[in-house]
């Protein structure tokens, strides 16, 4: 839409995706902020495929915003 073709340079059909411990952080964050946010969040922000939601992601991977962050980390990285 917007003349980007790539997101810092990976392909739509890369396969890349989101590191699991950042993105509990940044589902916490957001449900911290209000339910208008969290949807926003979940239903505005997609993959790096353009068409994978991140609610459709952690619907099929619910294991992802249960990711604890690392020993040392935990405060930081928990929303």
């Amino acid at each position: 839409n917007y003349g980007i073709d790539t997101i810092w340079g990976w392909e739509p059909d890369s396969g890349l995706r989101p590191c699991q411990v950042y993105l509990r952080h940044c589902f916490l964050a957001a449900k911290k902020m209000g339910e208008q946010c969290f949807n926003s969040f979940l239903d505005e922000t997609y993959l790096v495929d353009r068409k994978t939601t991140i609610r459709e992601y952690v619907e099929k991977n619910p294991h992802v915003v249960e990711t604890l962050p690392p020993p040392g980390f935990e405060e930081r990285y928990s929303g």
